[in-house]
């Protein structure tokens, strides 16, 4: 009776509404179905070309939506740089009459010529740096870029709408060689990690507020936050994550070493035999830790300390990235070519289209849906990246 009435209120249910079995439940293809479409077909999305032909040797793309000016910020070997507008990859799908625009717009300045110079940094660096990206950090908010490797022991601070100098800070006792930053907390804070040739590590506060190192502004002296000792050779890398509170680091001949953001030594990374000078590092969230060495050596760390992978590729490599899950690596090198390996596994999973010149330099928008690379040409190439198209969930499609 009660089943006849629900029949009549209701109608009948058939016995099976789906030809496809159902997705699991609270799975990523369940929340989400849409994540899983191909957005778009083609790799290389756009080519930008700088008129210096300098070697783009940092690029940094700070593209969230809830910033005043999202912008893919560059920066040349000859310390020429720009900041191009981003206008998201929602341009890809043209739709009828609707104009068709690029993700990335040319810094007009450096288009026109006109106002090139309030877009170079004049001070001139210690002539035995090699110029590279781990010299530079551009703030969260697109407005500040710090620079390192000055010959009388200090790093920088420049404005990026005006190309002014801002702020000198000092506080090794050589050359400074690198420069990180954490990731920012709400109003821009952060940590911005210099090691030197003097083998020490400073740990810094950036006043987002402020726009400036140290505490409280206009004070004369800034004093770091924590001395990190241990290297007994000049700093070559330096990573910093202050979710776990951690800092790595790697000198020029060998070992990495692990700090607690308070100075204190926790871990020393035995890398294998051939792996002996740290170029690049990344660390995750997730709590891996890759390390570059010379010669196509990759080493994948826990934050115990422990070995978990060893690979080596043909390539000098130039630029790494780690997706913000720390599942996915990006390589680029000389070869001008970005691929694409699983950090568990190192496994490669994809090799996009050889560029014609040497990568010196790799960012990756917000939602990770771009892949930007700087050229030794002094050019940036966008690619399209969707990460999920390696989800277990995308290859079987249930």
């Amino acid at each position: 009776m009660a089943v006849e009435s629900q029949i009549r209120s209701f109608g009948q249910t058939p016995c099976q509404l789906l030809i496809e079995p159902h997705p699991p439940r609270s799975s990523a293809m369940q929340v989400t179905p849409l994540m899983f479409t191909e957005q778009m077909q083609q790799d290389v999305i756009m080519v930008l070309k700088f008129p210096s032909n300098s070697p783009v040797t940092h690029i940094a793309a700070n593209t969230q939506p809830g910033l005043t000016s999202p912008a893919i910020i560059t920066v040349t070997a000859n310390r020429l740089f720009s900041v191009n507008k981003w206008h998201g990859l929602t341009g890809h799908q043209n739709t009828g009459e609707q104009q068709y625009q690029l993700p990335v717009e040319i810094d007009p300045l450096i288009a026109s010529n006109v106002g090139s110079h309030r877009r170079q940094i004049p001070d001139l660096l210690d002539q035995s740096i090699q110029i590279s990206s781990q010299c530079f950090v551009i703030t969260a908010d697109n407005r500040f870029i710090l620079l390192c490797g000055f010959w009388d022991k200090s790093f920088r601070v420049y404005s990026t709408d005006t190309g002014k100098l801002t702020q000198i800070v000092f506080g090794h006792r050589d050359v400074v060689t690198c420069l990180a930053r954490s990731e920012s907390y709400i109003g821009g804070d952060c940590y911005v990690l210099t090691g030197s040739r003097d083998a020490t590590l400073l740990l810094w506060y950036w006043n987002g507020k402020h726009s400036s190192i140290g505490e409280s502004p206009g004070t004369e002296f800034t004093t770091p936050r924590a001395i990190l000792t241990g290297h007994d050779c000049e700093v070559t890398c330096v990573s910093v994550c202050a979710e776990l509170g951690l800092v790595i680091s790697g000198c020029k001949e060998g070992p990495c070493l692990i700090h607690s953001m308070n100075g204190d030594l926790l871990r020393t990374l035995e890398a294998t035999e051939n792996c002996l000078r740290p170029r690049l590092i990344q660390s995750s969230t997730e709590g891996h830790c890759m390390i570059y060495y010379d010669k196509g050596q990759f080493c994948l760390f826990s934050v115990n300390g422990k070995l978990l992978r060893h690979m080596e590729v043909e390539d000098s490599i130039k630029a790494m990235l780690l997706s913000r899950d720390g599942q996915y690596l990006l390589t680029g090198g000389d070869g001008g070519v970005v691929s694409v390996w699983q950090v568990s596994d190192l496994k490669q999973l994809f090799t996009y289209p050889g560029c014609d010149a040497g990568i010196r330099s790799m960012a990756m928008s917000h939602d990770q849906r771009c892949i930007i690379t700087g050229m030794a040409s002094g050019s940036i190439v966008l690619f399209y990246n969707d990460f999920n198209r390696w989800h277990h969930e995308y290859q079987t499609r249930y």
